[in-house]
């Protein structure tokens, strides 16, 4: 493509429903994803239309705003325009989940980013022990981040500020709370791209009588991009008149990416696989999906709780145009939906040089 930034790696070097608990009185309510079954649960799942096209597989992959939520390393890779992505997920159930990001690198070394994930469940009617309707009721969650990140030549950290909240629109219940994401990215040798992250570390939301714990999960990834009959480009020493050659990125690629992920108080690990290929100059089609893991309590290959494809299409370049434009779609895997699927729709655009 013209421009790198859905590349899994820095073009420098080539690397470079919701569940609803009613507990105890009739007015005793509370927000959780029925998909994890912890607080903030939606704060587990991959965020934008490549990380869920890549089942997830992301944290080593990660190059655009979307990124710093995945690993808070990634901004400082990020070129010094202004990046601003958005996508929305169609869970099925009336079940939404929006995300909005902003990146870029500023002065030498230095990334920042900001972002905002919010998930609705939808609304329903709650009833009382009698089957007496109360109202209808909307649970709603929202988190809001501020990362900063820093590179030397072929590696980065990060930290990331989260603010949480959490309520149920019609039952007068709120929570808030806050948590924090670190992250580092490096390349090894020009071949490989890894990286680790701690999220949702310390985190908590707290209610009116009681504070419920978020689950710290780890993540550490590994890619590496195969390109295609890269253009070679000539020249010769001012000097010496000697020719010389350059291998520049090339428009067509394969990315292979695969992530250990584990979340805390899961009963094991997951193992995801992923794969990226750009066959034409513009597009870019991915899958993957969870190698081995957890399903409904047991171990197993292949489950399908996060199984995914899409396809990204950056829009030609106008001539005066004073941004670039790129389109993602996803398509996965979602229990919970009645037809078993989700669809993602993200815009990335990039102000022009």
């Amino acid at each position: 493509m013209a421009f790198d930034w859905h590349r899994s790696l820095c073009c420098r070097a080539k690397l470079g429903c919701a569940g609803i608990l009613l507990l105890g009185s009739t007015l005793a309510l509370r927000a959780q994803a029925v998909s994890e079954g912890v607080a903030a649960a939606y704060l587990l799942r991959p965020v934008g239309a490549r990380s869920l096209g890549l089942a997830g597989s992301y944290t080593a992959v990660a190059n655009e705003p979307m990124g710093i939520f995945a690993n808070a390393a990634a901004g400082a890779w990020l070129p010094p325009q202004p990046t601003v992505s958005l996508a929305v997920s169609l869970l099925g159930l009336g079940r939404t989940y929006t995300s909005a990001a902003y990146a870029q690198a500023v002065g030498k070394g230095l990334g920042i980013g900001v972002g905002i994930q919010s998930f609705s469940a939808g609304s329903f009617i709650a009833r009382n022990w009698y089957g007496e309707a109360l109202g209808n009721y909307t649970p709603y969650e929202l988190a809001a981040t501020l990362a900063g990140s820093f590179r030397w030549e072929f590696f980065s950290v990060g930290m990331a500020a989260k603010y949480l909240w959490s309520g149920v629109a019609g039952a007068g219940l709120t929570a808030q709370g806050i948590a924090a994401d670190v992250g580092t990215l490096f390349h090894v040798a020009d071949l490989l791209s890894v990286g680790a992250s701690l999220r949702n570390l310390g985190g908590f939301l707290q209610w009116a009588h009681h504070r419920d714990r978020l689950p710290v999960s780890m993540a550490i990834g590994i890619a590496t991009e195969l390109g295609l009959a890269p253009p070679v480009q000539r020249g010769r020493l001012p000097v010496t008149g000697q020719e010389y050659l350059v291998r520049l990125p090339s428009p067509h690629y394969v990315l292979l990416a695969a992530e250990l992920q584990y979340v805390q108080d899961a009963p094991r690990p997951s193992v995801s696989v992923a794969v990226e290929v750009a066959p034409f100059p513009g597009v870019a089609l991915r899958g993957g999906a969870i190698l081995f893991g957890n399903e409904l309590g047991r171990a197993r290959w292949l489950p399908r709780q996060r199984l995914g494809g899409g396809i990204a299409i950056q829009l030609p370049e106008a001539l005066d145009a004073p941004f670039h434009l790129q389109l993602d779609y996803a398509l996965t895997y979602e229990y919970a939906s009645p037809s078993r699927l989700a669809h993602t729709i993200g815009v990335t655009t990039q102000l022009a040089r």
